[in-house]
C-alpha cells in the first residue's frame, strides 16, 4: 500500500467515524483557531499602538542643536546655526525621511469685530506643514509657499478659534482680524489636531507664514525643525541619521544636531505586546496538547478495533514499516483537517472581532502555515505510540483477536 492509498483508507476511516472523528479533531479545532486568533488580535494591536504613539502626524522626531562643549566653555554663549531652505530640501532627501517641518513661535493680542482676545499660540509654517502633518482643511485654503515667500499677511484658525470668535458667522474667510495692531486675512479654518482632553488653551491656535512670523517678532524663521519617518518601526533610526546627515551637511565643529531617543518606547510597546500575546497564547495552546491526547486515545482505540485487520495485512506481506506508515498518515491526516477547519473558524473569528472592537485583527499567512504545520506535528508526535503498537503485533495472534 502506497501513501496515497493509505491516505484514502484514512479517509475512509474518518468518514466512517464521523462523530468520533469530529469530536476527537474539536481540540485541535479550537486550540488552533484560538491560537490564530490571538496572535492576529496581539497583531492588531500593535499595529494600532503603534499607529497611535508613532505614525502618520504623530511620527514626528524633533531635531535640535546640541553645542560640544569643554568644561572651560561650558559658561560661554553659544549661538545655534542658521537653517536655510536649502538645509530644508537636503533634509528632505535623506533616506527615511517623508517630511520637513520646520516651524517658528509667536502669540499676540487679538481684536475681532471689537472683541479683544489672546492668540496663546500662533505657529510659522510654509506649505508642506499641512499635508505632512495631515491637517484637515475645513473652511478656506491652506497656506503654501508663496504665501511665505510673498510675506503675505493671510492667517488660518483652527476649529477652536473659529468657534469662540466667529460662532454667529457663516464664514470666517475673508474676515480680517488685528493682531498686535496689524491686520491680516483669514484665507481658511483647519481641523484642530489636538484632542479636546489635552487642550491647554480655550483660545485656540493660529498659523501664519513662517516669514510673516519672523517679521513680526523679530525671531529667527526657522526655530524648531522636524522630521516625519516613512516608516513608524524605524523613528529612531530614521531621526539619527537624518541628524547626521545634517551635521554632516552644515559642517559643524562646534556641535551637532540629535534627537530624543524613541527606542525605549518602541521597545515596551514590542515587550508589552509580545508578552500578552505569549501568556494568552500559551493558554490557548494548552488545548492542542489536550487535543493531541484525545487523538491518540482514539488512534489507540482505532488500533484495537483494526487489529484483525492488521494480522490480515501482515499476513499477505504488509512489513512494519508500512503498518506504522499508514497510522502515522491516519493520525496526521485526522489532526490536519483539524488544523484546515481551525483556520476558518480563526478567520470567523477574526472578522468578529474587528467588526465588534476598536482593534483590527491581521492574520498572518506565516501563523497560519504554523498552524497547519503544528497540527500535523501532533499528530506524528501522538500518533507514533499507537501506530507502533499496530505494527508491532504478531499477525498470529491478531488474527486470533476477537
Amino acid at each position: 500500500m502506497n501513501i496515497w492509498e493509505s491516505f484514502k483508507v484514512a479517509l475512509s476511516s474518518i468518514w466512517n467515524h464521523k462523530i468520533r472523528s469530529i469530536l476527537t479533531m474539536l481540540g485541535i479545532i479550537i486550540g488552533v483557531a484560538a491560537v490564530i486568533v490571538i496572535v492576529a488580535i496581539g497583531q492588531g494591536a500593535k499595529k494600532q499602538m503603534t499607529d497611535e504613539l508613532f505614525s502618520t502626524d504623530k511620527n514626528v522626531v524633533e531635531l535640535y542643536f546640541e553645542p560640544i562643549q569643554t568644561e572651560d566653555e561650558m559658561d560661554m554663549f553659544w549661538q545655534e546655526p542658521e537653517l536655510t531652505s536649502e538645509d530644508l530640501e537636503f533634509l528632505g532627501s535623506v533616506q527615511g525621511v517623508k517630511s520637513v517641518l520646520a516651524t517658528n513661535q509667536g502669540w499676540g493680542s487679538l481684536m475681532i469685530n471689537d472683541k479683544q482676545g489672546e492668540m496663546d499660540t500662533i505657529t510659522g509654517v510654509d506649505g508642506e506643514y499641512f499635508t505632512a502633518r495631515n491637517i484637515q482643511t475645513v473652511e478656506g485654503r491652506p497656506l503654501n509657499d508663496r504665501d511665505n515667500d510673498g510675506l503675505n499677511r493671510v492667517v488660518m484658525i483652527d476649529t477652536v478659534a473659529r468657534d469662540k470668535y466667529f460662532k454667529a458667522s457663516d464664514d470666517a474667510v475673508g474676515e480680517i482680524i488685528d493682531l498686535n495692531g496689524n491686520p491680516y486675512k483669514i484665507v481658511g479654518v483647519y481641523e484642530s489636531p489636538i484632542p479636546e482632553q489635552f487642550r491647554w488653551s480655550e483660545n485656540g491656535e493660529m498659523v501664519m507664514p513662517r516669514s510673516v512670523v519672523s517679521m513680526m517678532f523679530g525671531n529667527r524663521e526657522i526655530e524648531q525643525l522636524a522630521i516625519i519617518a516613512d516608516d513608524p518601526e524605524r523613528i529612531s533610526e530614521i531621526g539619527m541619521g537624518a541628524a547626521a546627515a545634517l551635521t554632516e551637511h552644515k559642517k559643524m565643529e562646534d556641535g551637532q544636531y540629535s534627537i530624543h531617543d524613541f527606542s525605549e518606547y518602541e521597545k515596551e510597546v514590542e515587550t508589552v505586546i509580545t508578552m500578552m500575546t505569549l501568556f494568552i497564547g500559551s493558554i490557548a495552546a494548552i488545548s492542542l496538547l489536550v487535543g493531541g491526547i484525545g487523538v491518540m486515545n482514539i488512534m489507540l482505540v482505532s488500533v484495537t478495533e483494526r487489529t484483525r485487520e492488521i494480522g490480515l495485512r501482515k499476513a499477505l506481506g504488509a512489513t512494519r514499516g508500512k503498518i506504522l506508515l499508514q497510522f502515522l498518515i491516519e493520525s496526521i491526516t485526522l489532526t490536519s483537517l483539524g488544523g484546515l477547519i481551525g483556520i476558518g473558524l480563526a478567520a470567523v473569528g477574526a472578522l468578529l472581532v474587528t467588526m465588534l472592537s476598536p482593534i483590527t485583527a491581521i492574520i498572518s499567512p506565516v501563523v497560519v502555515l504554523i498552524g497547519v504545520g503544528f497540527s500535523a506535528f501532533i499528530g506524528i508526535v501522538f500518533g507514533i505510540l499507537p501506530a507502533n503498537k499496530a505494527s508491532k503485533l504478531s499477525p498470529i495472534d491478531a488474527l486470533r483477536y476477537e
